[in-house]
């Protein structure tokens, strides 16, 4: 998976927010907690010290958010390297170790620490939109789900941000003003928009509640291909979007690899299986079957050839459904698997005639 992540990395370089947002919305104020240095060594110790010391969910939050934006500074100087070389846990630890990284630190540190109290949350990728940012750049951002409902929220953002919480549990209408998901389903909207502009491309209601929830329990691939069917539908076409289209499909192409590589190997376990199973059957061949095997156990003997035969073959044309195949020489295991079943049929041919004949006919079809 790390090969995918490489191209992520060149277009994922967090914008930090600058100007004012909205005149008519109402701005809550900024809330910090106070946390021990023990308390705040790992995710678990910090999210059990939250929930220890406040009883709602919706004041976890705040706790969490404020405590994130409080002590984790923005800084890029090796966000590549723990970011796409490292493992989620890895990274949620080097984050708190480090106190510092950029908004995949942020949001990824804030998603992991409200599952942890028990809500559902996700981290978001997409770009800024309608607000001056440093460069023309992508972003990451929280969805948490609350009593049902989703909100949006945005620590890295808040952390740059002196003045109160501008992006703490904000109502998606609004926040797609300024965050514009790659994946359509991440507006959270009944009336999604398009990518250019905040305005629904049509009238119809998407139920993004049902949606969202089958989602997430999808496994990687089955959320990889929902993602490029809906970035599709949805007209990508600014080179940002086109290129984490890309990296999807990137992402697809290394898991549908993965699974190929699993096929043919489990293949190639097959046929190995399938031959010792008939090698061994015309070694005993060879010595005359003897030791003597009751006519019921030498019949059976051949019988998981054909089917182990027949279980690489499946797994063979289960290659190459997603992305084409390039890597494995399907063709020369099918010819062995073949000549494998052919000279098989040939060993039952024997063995029927064998199991036909009298005690006294057959010695002499060793020798024929």
């Amino acid at each position: 998976m790390k090969f995918g992540l490489l191209l992520y990395g060149m277009i994922l370089v967090c914008g930090v927010a600058k100007g004012q947002l909205w005149d008519y919305y109402a701005v809550p104020g900024r809330f910090t907690v106070v946390v021990p240095d023990s308390a705040s060594r790992s995710a678990a110790a910090l999210a059990a010290y939250i929930q220890h010391r406040y009883d709602a969910p919706k004041a976890q939050l705040q706790a969490i958010y404020g405590w994130i934006t409080s002590n984790i500074r923005y800084n890029d100087d090796s966000s590549y390297y723990f970011n796409r070389s490292v493992d989620h846990e890895t990274k949620i630890a080097a984050t708190l170790r480090r106190r510092k990284g950029v908004c995949e630190n942020y949001a990824g540190l804030f998603a992991d620490l409200a599952s942890r109290i028990g809500l559902t949350s996700y981290v978001i990728y997409g770009y800024p939109t309608g607000i001056s940012t440093r460069g023309n750049t992508g972003h990451a951002w929280c969805a948490v789900n609350l009593d049902d409902e989703w909100w949006l929220f945005d620590p890295t953002w808040d952390a740059g941000f002196q003045g109160g919480f501008r992006y703490f549990m904000v109502h998606p209408a609004t926040f797609i003003q300024t965050h514009m998901p790659f994946d359509p389903l991440w507006q959270l909207l009944e009336k999604p928009v398009g990518y250019s502009n905040a305005t629904a491309k049509n009238k119809a209601i998407f139920h993004y509640k049902d949606s969202v929830k089958a989602f997430l329990q999808m496994d990687s691939l089955q959320q990889y291909l929902a993602i490029e069917r809906r970035m599709k539908n949805a007209g990508a076409n600014s080179k940002m979007v086109k290129l984490w289209q890309g990296y999807n499909r990137m992402n697809i192409a290394i898991i549908a690899g993965e699974q190929d590589m699993q096929l043919y190997n489990g293949a190639v376990d097959n046929l190995n299986a399938a031959a010792d199973i008939f090698n061994s059957f015309v070694h005993y061949r060879n010595n005359g079957f003897i030791p003597q095997k009751p006519d019921e156990m030498i019949r059976t003997m051949l019988e998981p050839v054909s089917l182990l035969i027949a279980e690489a073959n499946k797994k063979l044309d289960g290659m190459g459904l997603l992305t084409e195949n390039f890597q494995y020489n399907t063709e020369g295991i099918r010819k062995q698997l073949h000549s494998l079943g052919k000279r098989s049929e040939e060993q039952k041919a024997f063995l029927k005639k064998y199991l036909a004949a009298g005690p006294g006919e057959r010695p002499q079809l060793f020798y024929r």
